[in-house]
């Protein structure tokens, strides 16, 4: 009998093995993994089978349906080099952002279930596609200014901001779109600074670009370019998801499945790097070996 024992995942990660596509640039050339690369999420759906009988019924019985997953990541941006997030910034065409000490812009894309019928043997899951329209929000912190009175909330049309991953020369690694503050919140504490967080919302696209040397977030060159719906059937022309990951949980023990992120949170602080985290909706059959 061969020996068993736990295994340890310091070979552990998570790769796309596409040849094309965001997943391929995120994991690939965008993000560096952390320690704590990913966790799995698998459910199955139960469905209530219990029969009715004469001689009555002491416990109810159970089916188990499809599976559907999720795979929750988290990495640091850039892949290499990788430095402290001191050079970023946050301006805002209408609002105060004076002493910005930490950020965050998280974006999300909605997802479809198209499950069907094929007429041969299922594969014990669901089958999922990302939806029409996404999403993008966040907030900054800052500190009151002795000058410069704080902005409230903002009201009617939503105006150009822009989130700097890191200092890159000429062009920066950058997030740009229109974005509205509809909340505020001020501490005010004697004999301390006073700190101010403004929550925003995305309104219209959302702009990324890479910079000289750094790469962007989902997509190469240093031109704006909209974010736009996950990559998932990378053919375009069978409505079969085929942009594939792997999870490495340790040498030879891997999950291998069709993917698209649904979920995007990038944060930044000055003593900090800049961290990524997400979810892959996990779009069909997983091979475990």
């Amino acid at each position: 009998m061969p020996a068993t024992y736990p295994l340890t995942s310091e070979t552990g990660n998570l790769t796309c093995t596409a040849l094309s596509g965001d997943l391929l640039y995120l994991f690939g050339t965008a993000l560096r993994m952390t320690t704590d690369i990913a966790t799995l999420n698998v459910n199955a759906n139960e469905v209530d089978i219990t029969q009715a009988t004469t001689s009555g019924v002491n416990m109810m019985e159970k089916l188990n349906g499809l599976r559907d997953a999720t795979v929750d990541f988290s990495g640091i941006w850039p892949k290499t080099p990788t430095g402290s997030a001191m050079s970023a910034l946050v301006a805002f065409a209408s609002g105060y952002t004076y002493f910005v000490n930490a950020f965050n812009v998280d974006i999300a894309w909605p997802e479809i279930d198209i499950t069907s019928f094929t007429g041969q043997a299922s594969t014990g899951y669901r089958t999922w596609m990302p939806g029409g329209t996404g999403s993008w929000s966040g907030s900054y912190t800052c500190k009151a200014d002795a000058g410069t009175a704080l902005s409230l909330p903002s009201v009617g049309a939503s105006a150009a901001a822009t989130f700097k991953f890191y200092e890159d020369g000429t062009n920066d690694p950058t997030l740009s779109g229109n974005i509205g503050t509809p909340k505020l919140s001020q501490k005010v504490k004697i004999g301390d600074y006073s700190e101010a967080t403004y929550s925003f919302t995305g309104s219209g696209n959302l702009q990324q670009k890479a910079g000289d040397a750094l790469p962007g977030l989902l997509y190469a060159g240093t031109s704006y370019t909209n974010i736009t719906k996950p990559s998932w059937d990378l053919s375009g022309s069978d409505g079969v998801p085929d942009n594939t990951c792997v999870l490495t949980v340790a040498t030879g023990r891997t999950y291998t499945f069709p993917a698209f992120w649904n979920k995007l949170s990038l944060s930044w602080k000055p003593d900090d790097v800049v961290r990524v985290s997400g979810t892959l909706r996990v779009a069909g059959s997983i091979t475990v070996a």
